[in-house]
């Protein structure tokens, strides 16, 4: 061993058994009894405390639809001694704070009803939980309340209360769902009133590519949906450039004359949907010119062009040349 550890083995030799490790001692055993103390004064105080309790609904039929829900949990506050509150949240290790509610105890026998548990109802089950001794001023929420109906239902179909939007050189293919219409449960006067069945509010921006998102039917008072959630694929295309060349026609000549231009096709650039490119042709656009605007054409040189024709799906059309040379051929008309 070399000469520093054995000196720092005779430091902690000397400060452990040394003259003053007595004094240590002393004042360690009388620091663990005034905190004793003072845990057994704690543990007689009445204190307060806020419980989680869980709640569970149990006995429902099997022809039972409970279409409105009890609360998960409550919160209880309650007031005791702190020895027999550290008792019962030992004791909560092995048995869960829970209340359960008996479906059978407040089954009207009709066909659909609405619940309600008064505060008097739940503080019963609740001292159950507790010693006698221990005091509840107040739950949160202080009635609990269910729906049921005895599976009355309607398929109705799914409509999106939302929006999708593209980044800017992106477009919708088309949107999805899945299931589009679900089985609600709830009383014949609310049955009645429905038409669809709403998914939650939602904007999903700056698609750039295909997407799937679940989202979750909109919440209503005595309403059950099965499923409770939908999937939407949204399908996001994207914009592409395209030329065709197009040739320039005269409309309304007379039989003896024919227009030439120089040149006599032009090309047409246009932005398209990604799906529709090949769909896209040169016969799909007309660009032609009248007899009749050429008589009133000032610029007897140079002709304006312009698309009689564009097809749907296409946008920002360039035309290049947008001006041609041209001319008014005079052509031999055979007599009949």
């Amino acid at each position: 061993m070399s000469t520093k550890a054995k000196r720092i083995l005779r430091q902690l030799k000397d400060n452990l058994f040394g003259a003053k490790s007595h004094e240590l001692v002393v004042f360690c055993f009388f620091l663990a009894v005034s905190f004793g103390f003072w845990i057994l004064q704690a543990l007689n105080e009445t204190l307060e405390r806020e419980i989680q309790v869980d709640v569970a609904l149990e006995n429902v039929p099997s022809d039972v639809v409970i279409i409105d829900s009890l609360p998960s949990s409550i919160l209880v506050t309650v007031q005791d001694r702190g020895l027999t509150l550290a008792r019962h949240r030992f004791s909560t290790l092995f048995h869960p704070n829970r209340i359960r509610i008996d479906f059978e105890k407040y089954n009207t026998g009709v066909d659909d009803a609405e619940v309600l548990i008064s505060v008097t109802d739940i503080q019963r089950m609740l001292h159950k939980k507790f010693a006698a001794s221990t005091k509840i001023p107040s739950i949160r929420p202080d009635t609990l309340r269910f729906a049921y109906n005895h599976g009355l239902s309607r398929t109705l179909p799914v409509k999106l209360a939302g929006t999708f939007k593209t980044a800017t050189q992106n477009y919708i293919q088309n949107i999805s769902i899945k299931p589009d219409t679900v089985r609600a449960f709830a009383p014949a006067s609310v049955l009645d009133t429905m038409q669809a069945v709403y998914t939650d509010n939602f904007t999903h921006e700056d698609l750039k590519e295909a997407k799937s998102y679940q989202i979750p039917l909109r919440k209503q008072k005595l309403l059950k949906c099965q499923p409770s959630q939908i999937n939407v694929n949204v399908h996001v295309g994207y914009y592409t450039e395209k030329t065709v060349k197009v040739p320039v026609i005269g409309l309304n000549f007379p039989a003896e004359k024919k227009l030439r231009t120089f040149p006599a096709q032009v090309s047409v650039t246009f932005k398209v949907e990604s799906g529709r490119y090949h769909q896209i042709t040169p016969e799909d656009f007309v660009l032609a010119t009248t007899y009749e605007e050429l008589l009133q054409n000032t610029e007897d040189s140079k002709l304006l062009l312009h698309l009689k024709t564009n097809p749907e799906g296409v946008s920002n059309v360039r035309i290049s040349p947008q001006e041609v040379d041209y001319l008014i051929e005079q052509i031999a008309v055979e007599e009949q």
